[in-house]
């Protein structure tokens, strides 16, 4: 094997031999056996049978038998170019190549295409989930404050719910100076305090703080409302008022003077 081989040129139709005849004769001018080209080229004897006769594409894909004809001809030192393009002619390989690349690469464009499409479906989804919670968010905190506000305004404009409201006095009461009655309050706490004379008139309302003392004239009697009792002390006349009696839970309503 010292040199090439060249397979005859021509047949009886004085056509150039195929591919497999060129490289059955190249073999059989070398006296080898197909046993043999199958071990050397780590092949199935098939395979070299399928490419001797031309069958080889009933079997194997174009590109995998290209590869294969191309080591067969090198194994018998034959041209390898010339086989190819005779190969090539014979099976129009660049016509069946492009169609591959062609489906290869719209394959190709495809798969890239639904990859884009899946990432911006996941994109929008996502922007879609991050409005809705945010939106969400907005309308909670708006509830939250409103609803903030309106226990805040409850709470205000509700009395203690200890304090019965003491309902108008119909009467007509002279403001006479015979009838007013001056008496001081001292507390030693904090204590909720209402005192209405005997004319309507509010006289005093609202949380005293300890440590604090305020003056009461009015016409009597008064009507005295207490929140916290035990912390106030009621001097009337210069003395201390006991109003023990009148305390009900916490609070204690009653009349200055007392029993009037």
């Amino acid at each position: 094997m010292s040199k090439k081989h060249e397979p005859e040129q021509k047949n009886s139709n004085d056509q150039l031999p195929t591919v497999g005849q060129q490289l059955r004769l190249a073999r059989e001018q070398a006296n080898l056996s197909i046993d043999h080209v199958a071990n050397k080229l780590y092949l199935a004897r098939s395979v070299i049978n399928d490419i001797e006769s031309d069958k080889a594409l009933l079997n194997t894909s174009i590109v995998f038998n290209k590869g294969y004809v191309k080591s067969y001809s090198v194994f018998l030192n034959l041209s390898t170019d010339e086989i190819l393009k005779c190969f090539d002619k014979q099976y129009q390989v660049n016509s069946d190549i492009n169609k591959m690349q062609t489906f290869s690469n719209r394959t190709k464009n495809t798969t890239h295409n639904s990859y884009l499409n899946w990432v911006t479906i996941i994109v929008i989804v996502t922007m879609i989930i991050g409005l809705s919670v945010w939106w969400w968010q907005q309308q909670n905190e708006e509830i939250i404050a409103v609803e903030s506000v309106t226990n805040s305004t409850l709470v205000n404009n509700e009395p203690s719910p200890r304090l019965p409201l003491i309902p108008n006095i119909d009467s007509d009461v002279e403001d006479d100076e015979s009838l007013m009655i001056e008496t001081t309050f001292t507390f030693s706490r904090d204590c909720w305090v209402r005192v209405v004379d005997a004319t309507n008139a509010v006289i005093a309302v609202g949380i005293k703080k300890g440590g604090t003392s305020i003056d009461i004239a009015g016409v009597a009697p008064l009507k005295v409302i207490l929140g916290a009792p035990n912390a106030v002390k009621i001097t009337y006349l210069q003395e201390t008022l006991d109003i023990t009696s009148y305390i009900v839970k916490d609070t204690a309503t009653f009349t200055l003077p007392l029993g009037k």
